[in-house]
């Protein structure tokens, strides 16, 4: 069951997670599967141009794919990005690395702004985010725990919004907007943490070059307390849960998609026309009949011509066979 962060024990996992936020993709997904069809439907009877029809394929497909996505973490819960454990705070890099931060190698914990040049649009602008959560840690740790050597594999905004460079310091940044929840009770919850655990003795974690994902498990176990009866803290999801309440004007963003791909694939599939397409079917038609008719003269005149050929040939031989 999800919680408010300061409403839970120190002792207590707190888990983030991007179901939410994927959840709420449902409506990007329709649309763009709509515009696929659309660029299909008004090149009907034909299909567009070959640049044209490759982004509409690509269109419906990656649009199948984000509405399958956010249908699914309506149902399945995804892994969490963010963990809070009474051991420090383990980052959830996707498809990279996992990243343990033990409380005593953090130094602060601040709310920051960010802003970024967004150039991998079709329209560079900033971009900000606003009331991201920030914990500082030392540049030496950062290098051996932290830093990705390949640069494809940190991307191009990795020190731009992941990690950034402060003299000989590092702001590690949690951002709240991306597992729905306050920004406020995000740094609520870290900061608690680690005013309770900075002072603890040092945690082992492996340098980079050994496996990561195996320091993690083992930070994320359960530590028994003094009383061998007493319960393991409880593990809490504290966002990102159950995806939001669909709202009326999700249900909007939906529904007008959603007719458009009916209307547009029934079109496709010939249930209906415009007047246009009518008009362009008939004289694609005649076009064809007309082609087959070609075709069908085409053939009786090469048959007639062999015969008179064979014909002529037959004559000859009877005439000068001897």
């Amino acid at each position: 069951m999800a919680i408010e962060p300061e409403q839970a024990d120190v002792h207590t996992t707190l888990e983030y997670r991007l179901d939410a936020e994927f959840a709420d993709w449902l409506p990007i997904g329709v649309l763009t599967i709509f515009c696929g069809l659309f660029l299909f439907a008004i090149a009907q009877p034909g299909l567009p141009p070959p640049g044209e029809t490759v982004g509409a394929a690509a269109a419906i497909v990656v649009g199948i794919g984000i509405a399958a996505l956010a249908l699914w973490r309506r149902f399945r819960r995804g892994g969490p990005v963010y963990v809070l454990s009474p051991m420090g705070v383990h980052i959830r890099w996707p498809w990279v690395k996992e990243i343990f931060i033990p409380w005593r190698e953090i130094r602060a914990v601040d709310t920051i702004d960010i802003t970024v040049w967004h150039w991998l649009t079709k329209y560079p602008q900033n971009l900000e985010y606003r009331g991201v959560t920030m914990a500082l840690v030392s540049k030496e740790f950062y290098d051996a725990h932290i830093h990705i050597d390949s640069l494809f594999l940190r991307g191009p905004y990795w020190h731009k919004t992941a990690f950034i460079a402060k003299g000989d310091e590092v702001q590690c940044a949690l951002h709240a907007e991306i597992v729905s929840i306050e920004p406020k009770l995000l740094r609520e919850a870290v900061e608690t943490r680690w005013r309770a655990f900075r002072g603890q003795p040092a945690v082992p974690v492996q340098p980079r070059t050994a496996s990561v994902p195996s320091v993690i498990a083992a930070a994320l176990r359960r530590t028994p307390r003094a009383d061998a009866t007493s319960a393991a803290p409880p593990r809490i999801v504290a966002a990102g849960d159950k995806p939001r309440p669909i709202s009326w004007w999700q249900w909007v963003k939906i529904a007008l998609p959603l007719i458009g791909i009916i209307v547009a694939g029934s079109n496709l599939l010939g249930l209906w026309a415009t007047q246009e397409q009518t008009a362009a079917y008939q004289r694609r038609k005649e076009a064809a009949e007309s082609r087959a008719r070609y075709e069908a003269e085409r053939k009786a005149l090469d048959e007639r011509l062999k015969r008179q050929r064979k014909e002529m040939d037959d004559a000859m031989r009877r005439a000068f066979g001897r």
